[in-house]
């Protein structure tokens, strides 16, 4: 009996333990549980929106939780990287590492344009589709191809349709519906999706659609929601505001100072009423950055900005925390343990491609590079996309990472209108005001027929009637008229020796095999036809060439290299070009003799001294091989660019159109130096050796020549100014350009 009572004595002993350290271990997190929950409120701002990063740097460290957060515009997208786990430390490389002016546009870097492609990207100002007949206005001036394909990559693992409030931290953001211009809260779906939405500023970004919605930027309806993150529960409310007071008439005078005034009335009317449901009120001074300030220099500033505002309330931010936690407050927020960590591989099961011709899958799989599964990287995806939007053939290249237990990778591909209307505008010295108009009309992007009229109206008017037919990754037939009329002045070491018109006509068939995207291989045939009203002098001024309309059948080989990352201003790559070309006047011969042949080639790269300065060597070259020459194909030298004047004209500054010898050489060099962002000033040499016999070139005669210039990298185009001078016109040149060349 005694041994009985003992046992239950012990066991209840051992329980009133046991019981006591469960009081003892559930007595934090009973208080943890009764803490008040904090709310975050991030408005939209443009740029400015990045101070948010700033302010939650302070947060994390002062030690004060984020149980909830609602945004608008660039508030959404911090909020709801922050609320799927990202570190402000995180946010911050991320948002100093991004190159904005791509990100906020629709351009594809060169190197994910294919070949054909690349001749074209920076030509026209403006490209319209054209469906039904009808051309097709965008709804915004950028469609948001890059910024949303970021989005997904950084969501990557939340692309499957959510309840935002089940995210590790609870999270909601504010779009416009631009029907009816109501609020519309987005709580659940796809993250990345929502974030697009509700920065969609209306005119800017093209508008997201959603359940029959037509969502732009959430600034319109309100910019500031307060109110939403109170209804998520939040007790205590923090709210960080990025907007400016508004612009006088002098703020209005540049682009960005109107986009920043547009950002400050989206939703501003109740903002002071906003301000006083706060507990804590934050205002970044951001002066003198606007919604537009995306360089890196200001990233890295309105980052600090937020940061410094966040400290210079540290007295309140540490009230505020004693409030949400109590006597015993922890240093840092039960949130940092949660935080997953960030995924650069991904298995997948599948990928799949949906939205594209099923005779085309074959062809963009082999593009997008990434096979039928396994592991597969942030970064090939990303390139993936960059590729498949390059092609030119989809509006939109959308994908999701989803499915269960390994997810699939869908891309899904929303297709373009084939046809288009494209302008072009350019100004120079020489020529004054240039218009290039082209319709081309099409069926299919990717495959198929494809016209092409192409106009240039200016002093020297051309027309171009261009057909093609195959597939965009493989051959592609390719027939072509051009007719050039062209008012030449010619000189003779730099002394202008006489003006001639030309009308010029050419008739080119090839077929193009594009094994790689930065290279192009072509062979055809082609006939010039040339008609001067004068004669030609070369060489001294005395000398002269007699030439009668007449023309010549070439069949040529042609290889193009090109891996610059951009056509102007290039920071990196090379290019080159070589080609030959047997010409005849009866498709077997020339003049009764054997054929000629012409062989010529060029080669540029870029050297980089340093981050803003870069050495751009190039060499060209031109042989005509032979006895006897049809005249009018005479090696030509002059101007900036190459086949400016005629067909064969090679490029040398400080010179204009000036004939030379059967073989000549070109040399040149350019030191240029980025001022800022935009702003260039060069440097150029170049020389010359010419001889009519190409092995006797090194004690041929000579001529150098160079320019120093200035030049703004443009929305339209750049915008140059240039000096130059040469041995033979021993005097100075100016030369003023305004656009693109065509």
């Amino acid at each position: 009996m005694n041994a009985h009572v003992n046992c239950i004595s012990r066991i209840s002993a051992a329980g009133m333990i046991l019981a006591l350290l469960l009081l003892v271990a559930a007595t934090p997190a009973a208080k943890a549980q009764e803490r008040k929950r904090v709310g975050l409120v991030l408005s939209g701002g443009g740029a400015k929106g990045l101070a948010h990063i700033g302010v939650l740097k302070v947060l994390e460290e002062i030690g004060i939780p984020v149980d909830a957060i609602a945004g608008a515009s660039m508030g959404a997208i911090v909020g709801g990287l922050y609320a799927i786990g990202y570190a402000p430390r995180e946010l911050d490389s991320i948002a100093r590492a991004q190159d904005w002016i791509y990100l906020l546009g629709d351009k594809v870097y060169r190197d994910d344009v294919p070949f054909p492609e690349k001749e074209t990207t920076e030509k026209y100002l403006l490209s319209m589709p054209v469906s039904r007949n009808a051309i097709q206005l965008p709804q915004g001036f950028v469609s948001g191809q890059n910024i949303h394909s970021l989005f997904m990559e950084l969501t990557a693992g939340y692309h499957d349709s959510t309840d935002f409030r089940r995210l590790p931290t609870p999270f909601a953001c504010v779009a416009s519906n631009l029907a009816d211009g109501k609020e519309v809260v987005l709580d659940r779906g796809v993250l990345a999706r929502a974030m697009r939405a509700s920065m969609a500023i209306p005119g800017v970004f093209s508008p997201a659609s959603s359940g029959g919605m037509v969502l732009v930027d959430g600034g319109v309806s309100n910019n500031f929601p307060v109110e939403l993150a109170r209804a998520m529960g939040a007790e205590i409310l923090i709210g960080v505001d990025v907007q400016a007071g508004p612009r006088d008439e002098a703020g209005l005078e540049t682009i960005m100072g109107v986009v920043d005034q547009l950002v400050t009335f989206l939703g501003s009317r109740e903002r002071d009423e906003k301000s006083r449901r706060l507990d804590l009120h934050l205002r970044p001074d951001l002066s003198p950055y606007s919604a537009a300030s995306f360089s890196r220099e200001a990233v890295a500033a309105l980052i600090r900005r937020g940061e410094q505002a966040a400290r210079s309330r540290q007295s309140d931010l540490l009230a505020l925390k004693r409030r949400v936690w109590g006597d015993e407050s922890p240093s840092a927020p039960a949130r940092l343990d949660r935080r997953p960590a960030r995924q650069d591989t991904f298995p997948v099961a599948r990928v799949i491609f949906e939205g594209c011709d099923p005779r085309d899958e074959r062809w963009l799989r082999a593009m997008a590079g990434l096979g039928r599964g396994g592991n597969v990287t942030r970064q090939a995806i990303h390139g993936a996309i960059n590729r498949l939007y390059g092609t030119g053939a989809f509006e939109r290249v959308d994908f999701t990472l989803s499915g269960a237990p390994v997810p699939d990778l869908t891309f899904r591909l929303e297709g373009r209108p084939a046809s288009s209307l494209n302008v072009g505008f350019r100004f120079d010295s020489e020529e004054m005001a240039a218009v290039l108009l082209n319709t081309t009309l099409a069926h299919e992007r990717l495959r198929g027929s494809r016209l092409a009229l192409t106009g240039r109206l200016s002093m020297n008017p051309r027309v171009t009637l261009d057909y093609s037919l195959g597939n965009t990754f493989l051959h592609r037939f390719h027939l072509a008229y051009t007719f050039k009329y062209s008012d030449l002045d010619f000189h003779s070491r730099g002394a202008r020796s006489m003006n001639v018109s030309l009308r010029y006509h050419r008739t080119e068939l090839d077929v193009s095999n594009l094994f790689f995207k930065n290279i192009n291989l072509s062979a055809g045939a082609r006939y010039d036809y040339f008609h001067y009203q004068a004669t030609l002098r070369a060489g001294d001024v005395g000398d002269t060439i007699k030439v009668t309309p007449g023309g010549v059948f070439s069949y040529y080989l042609e290889a193009r290299l090109d891996t610059r990352d951009r056509q102007y201003y290039p920071a990196r790559g090379a290019s080159f070009q070589a080609s030959y070309a047997l010409c005849t006047d009866n498709l077997y011969a020339y003049n009764g003799a054997p054929p000629f042949s012409v062989l010529d080639f060029a080669y540029e790269s870029v050297a980089s001294l340093s981050r803003r300065v870069k050495l751009l060597p190039s060499l060209r070259g031109r042989v005509l091989i032979g006895n006897t020459f049809f005249p009018a194909l005479v090696n030509c030298i002059g101007g900036a660019e190459p086949g400016r004047y005629l067909p064969q004209q090679i490029p040398f500054v400080g010179a204009r159109l000036e004939p030379v010898d059967l073989s000549v050489i070109v040399a040149r060099l350019q030191l240029r130096y980025r001022l800022g962002e935009k702003h260039y000033l060069s440097l150029v040499a170049n020389g010359l050796l010419q001889d009519d016999n190409f092995f006797d070139l090194p004690g041929g005669d000579a001529l150098l020549g160079g320019s120093i210039g200035y030049s703004y990298d443009s929305i339209i185009g750049p915008l140059s100014v240039e000096i130059d001078y040469s041995s033979w016109s021993r005097k100075p040149g100016a030369y003023v350009n305004i656009g693109y060349y065509f």
